[in-house]
Order: C-alpha cells, then structure tokens, then sequence
C-alpha cells in the first residue's frame, strides 16, 4: 500500500509538545490558502510514491524519538493515511499526532482511535470568511459544514486536542474574528488554542509575500482577546521574536 510522501524530518522537539517527535510529510491539499507555507505539497512537487512499509522502517531506525506527527499538506487527503497511522500506533510504539484541517470528518473518525494528539487549524470565523481564508470563497458554505462535521466528532474523543490559527494581516486580524474562533473552541473543547504569527517567507499566492508579519504586541493583544473566552484553556502566541508565549 502507497502514499504521496514528501519526506521525514528525524528529529523535531516543536511539533509534538515535550517530546522528541519524528515528521512525516504526505502530499495534497483540499485547500488553497494564500498564506500558505508548504505550497510544494499542495500542489505536490517533489513529491514520490512510497510503501507504507518503508516509512514504517524509517521511524523504527531512529532509537531516540518518543513521538510521531503526520502532516502535510493535508494528511488525510490520502485515503491510505488511515493504514499508515494503523500500522504506526501497532508497530512503533511511539505517540501519534496529526496535524488535519477539518475537511474530511469521515477519515478524521478512523483516524481517532489511533491518535494520542491531534491539531487542527481553525482558519476563520465559520462563516464566508474560511472560504477566503482557505482560497475558495466559492465553497465556503460545503468548506464550513465539513469544519463543523469534524468538530462535532472531536467534541466526543478524548484525546489531546490543539486548534491553531494563523493571523494574516488583512484576512484574519481582528478581534471579532478571533473572538468568534474562540467561541468555536471552547465549544468543541479544546485543550490548547494557538494564533501563529504569519510569516511572508514563502507563500502560495505571490502577493502574499509582500504582507508584513502581525507584531509581536498585536499578536498579544489578540491572544488576550482569545483568553477572555477561555478562561480554562491553554493559550498561547506564537512569533518569531518571542517564540512560543502562554496567555494567562
């Protein structure tokens, strides 16, 4: 059994939290958000069909790791991700994390009962603005009652669970839209809520390289924002200058 495969990162100590986690790259991606920092897998460039078996190998080779992440892209887009995490929890021993951006509720419930972690990105408000936040404001509508499909199933799992939203000057910056994402995520019970700082390095769309990064006080400001509808929840800003910073 295949999969579009990117590649491995060996060894990562932030894609995991507290433990030292291997990075399992798949390719494709229901989504064409602008900002996007992997536009190779989305559009899988370099991208090589290898068996399941060999990425299996490649992680029991390496001694050192406590953990595992799937991500892409958009793991799930490949329906033989569901054997890969299978083969992972019952061949490993490591903990197992995907990173998965709510588009595909029936694949998200067969991956559940494999996982220790799982993040998701809330891109926006549930509303007209995740079309434009994702690059399909066409679709919107079907984009949204999937997000709300996996959301509804996250609400019944257990497990750790981590949503992430990244601040896209102009797109999704202001309070109201982090506020209503935050509702969103005390409502399906998050653990963890996450605003990363975008970054212009590398975009899907051109244009958005000429965007300017959200300051450090601006993404302060709105982390405290979120914290004001999560008072029990773990929040935290990511930025380049400050790293990874809780909200209390």
């Amino acid at each position: 059994m295949k999969l579009k495969f990117a590649g491995i990162v060996d060894h990562s100590t932030l894609d995991y939290p507290g433990k030292s986690a291997a990075v399992v790259y798949l390719c494709g991606c229901p989504y064409r958000c602008p900002w996007c920092q992997n536009p190779e897998l989305v559009f899988e460039e370099g991208c090589t069909m290898v068996e399941i078996t060999q990425i299996i190998e490649k992680l029991n080779e390496n001694f050192l790791l406590d953990a595992v992440c799937v991500t892409g892209g958009e793991p799930l887009m490949q329906e033989n991700a569901i054997e890969l995490l299978k083969r992972i929890k019952q061949e490993t021993g490591l903990l197992l994390k995907i990173d998965h951006n709510g588009y595909f509720p029936k694949r998200l419930k067969e991956a559940l009962p494999y996982l220790d972690f799982f993040t998701t990105d809330i891109k926006a408000p549930l509303n007209e603005k995740y079309g434009a936040a994702v690059g399909l404001p066409k679709n919107w509508e079907n984009i949204v009652e999937r997000v709300k499909k996996s959301h509804e199933i996250l609400k019944n799992w257990d497990g750790k669970k981590e949503a992430r939203t990244t601040i896209v000057p102009g797109l999704i910056d202001t309070k109201e839209d982090v506020g209503a994402i935050a509702k969103v995520v005390n409502d399906v019970g998050f653990e963890i809520c996450t605003l990363q700082q975008f970054r212009p390095e590398k975009t899907l769309d051109p244009k958005f390289k000429f965007i300017k990064s959200p300051t450090a006080e601006k993404m302060q400001e709105l982390g405290e924002e979120a914290k004001k509808y999560l008072p029990d929840t773990k929040v935290q800003v990511v930025t380049h200058e400050d790293g990874f910073q809780e909200i209390d």
